[in-house]
């Protein structure tokens, strides 16, 4: 089994995000599975200009050439998919959702009807069928991921796959005050990950605890409560460097 886990955070290696899947990579490994990382804040990759060439002119091509070249040879191997992707305005980052537009030279022009009689395009070359999300978001409220867990369900269908399941973390806000608060969770993911190498889901009882969040919602904001102290701090630094200046 060779998994592609592609890591749309600002932060690259030093977030929460590459926390959570750097667990769930451990536990895909343990399990039998090929891992490998692709941190998109290191490659140059535009966005998609939507000219369509790679269905009329040159058939699961890219017109453009960046780090695309690098991505499309690893999704064709790949059979899991994992967008690791912090929660960005209610979505994913900009520069993760360039890389999901740009999959769009997977596809043929030509249309059909799928199974829920749902307009589809035939693919030019197959995505990974099976996709996984990992998410965390600074706020506490779970469904602060609904936006996203829906755009990466739709997606995968879109691209004829399924989504095997979405581990989600919220409160990396506080998370980072306090980061002992996320070691459990980092366990679960790493046995979900084992799981899915070995019997190709995660079970439900580790799903169910995965969803629980690392905290409660006063508890997050009792942490928070630092994070917000330092920002005043910040801001009064900077006031007072202007005010020195004027």
């Amino acid at each position: 089994m060779r998994v592609l886990i592609i890591n749309g955070s600002a932060r690259g290696a030093k977030g929460v995000t590459a926390k959570l899947a750097g667990a769930l990579a451990q536990g895909l490994t343990q399990g039998g599975a090929q891992v490998e990382t692709l941190y998109v804040k290191d490659l140059n990759i535009a966005p998609c200009m939507a000219c369509l060439s790679c269905m009329h002119l040159n058939p699961g091509h890219c017109v453009q050439r960046d780090d695309m070249d690098v991505v499309v040879p690893l999704l064709k191997q790949a059979d899991i998919l994992v967008w690791a992707a912090p929660v960005y305005t209610d979505t994913m980052s900009a520069q993760l959702k360039a890389v999901m537009d740009r999959c769009i030279c997977s596809m043929q022009p030509f249309l059909f009807a799928d199974a829920l009689g749902f307009t589809r395009h035939p693919m030019a070359w197959d995505m990974p069928k099976r996709v996984m999300l990992v998410s965390t978001c600074s706020f506490p409220e779970p469904a602060t991921f609904d936006s996203l867990v829906a755009t990466v369900r739709a997606q995968a269908v879109n691209f004829g796959g399924q989504c095997l399941a979405e581990l989600c973390v919220p409160g990396s806000l506080a998370i980072q005050m306090e980061p002992s608060v996320l070691e459990p969770h980092l366990a679960l993911i790493t046995q979900a990950g084992l799981e899915v190498a070995q019997g190709g889901r995660v079970r439900p009882g580790t799903l169910t605890a995965i969803k629980r969040p690392p905290m409660s919602v006063d508890r997050f904001r009792e942490l928070a409560g630092r994070y917000e102290e330092w920002c005043r701090k910040q801001q009064a630094k900077v006031a007072e460097k202007r005010r020195e200046k004027s």
